[in-house]
């Protein structure tokens, strides 16, 4: 890692659960200017990372999350990553878990963590975990000026801590039709599973009401999300937009980054493709499922209707 280079703009693209940001991050994935790695990225986000850890009620807690997360990395996640970078000419091609200097950072600064809880620092305090994350991405990037990291955050949580963990950043929020939405969560199979995303309320036995009301939730979410974040933090993206009026969406986009509007030659976006997926929830399937709760799709249309542009 060059430690003089420039400190890169962490990309953060979010969706509201099956809204079409993976078309968004490819787009990125075809600019020069970014990179990305492979997968989702979710060391922040899930239960009992970091996220969980620096919102610790106490120090003693923290310590705890810290230990485990330590012993996790080192004696399993380590080990599997170089056992996976031996049986590849391009590490880079793995996804962030499986590459050594990934968790060879991850236990580098979860030790200076430890050390700052130990000389009675906050368990809030995300310097160490802001250094790790830029140590991350100038390892990535290279010269390169933005690296994009892809549902690194839940929509409606730990809204006050990963702005610190994540700075310098620019959000992209990708919304959707919702009749659409619902289409796209079917066609997947996720009709019936529940996701450890907390905005999506478990003790819900409708499977249909699961899916919508937990949409609702994280699109009330974004909503709060505007009057928190500073100004300029924080783009939403209509992925019907995106794909049928995608010149003016992409320059817009890029506004937002910094950049020019630009795709290195065989980037894997493809508006045409993408808008194959527009209507798909004007089946008569999804039509006659849907039938019993219009209530619902209307407020999930009000609520995407009220985003800031």
């Amino acid at each position: 890692m060059n430690q003089h280079a420039p400190t890169p703009l962490n990309v953060l693209v979010a969706g509201i659960y099956w809204s079409g940001s993976g078309a968004v991050v490819d787009y990125l994935k075809g600019h020069p200017e970014c990179r990305v790695p492979k997968g989702e990225f979710t060391d922040f986000k899930r239960q009992g990372r970091l996220g969980t850890m620096l919102e610790s009620d106490t120090a003693a807690q923290a310590v705890k999350l810290a230990r485990r997360t330590w012993l996790e990395t080192a004696l399993g996640k380590l080990p599997a990553a170089w056992w996976k970078q031996r049986g590849t000419p391009d590490p880079a091609s793995l996804s962030l878990k499986d590459q050594v200097f990934h968790q060879q950072l991850k236990l580098k600064y979860l030790e200076q963590y430890r050390q700052q809880l130990a000389r009675s620092g906050q368990p809030s305090d995300v310097t160490a975990w802001n250094e790790w994350l830029q140590a991350v991405g100038q390892h990535i990037t290279g010269n390169r000026k933005a690296v994009v990291w892809n549902q690194p955050i839940w929509i409606g949580k730990h809204e006050h801590t990963w702005p610190g963990v994540f700075e310098p950043y620019r959000l992209i929020v990708v919304h959707r039709d919702p009749e659409d939405q619902f289409a796209e969560v079917v066609r997947q199979g996720k009709i019936g599973k529940r996701k450890s995303d907390p905005a999506f309320d478990d003790t819900e036995t409708d499977d249909v009401a699961y899916v919508l009301n937990g949409i609702a939730n994280k699109l009330e979410a974004l909503l709060e999300l505007h009057r928190i974040l500073p100004q300029g933090r924080l783009l939403n993206v209509s992925f019907e937009a995106f794909v049928e009026d995608h010149d003016s969406q992409a320059d817009r986009l890029c506004r937002f980054l910094g950049m020019e509007p630009e795709q290195m030659a065989g980037a894997p976006f493809k508006p045409q493709e993408s808008a194959r997926n527009i209507g798909i929830g004007q089946t008569e399937a999804i039509q006659q499922t849907l039938k019993g709760y219009r209530p619902l799709v209307d407020r999930l249309r009000q609520l995407r209707a009220n985003l800031p542009e």
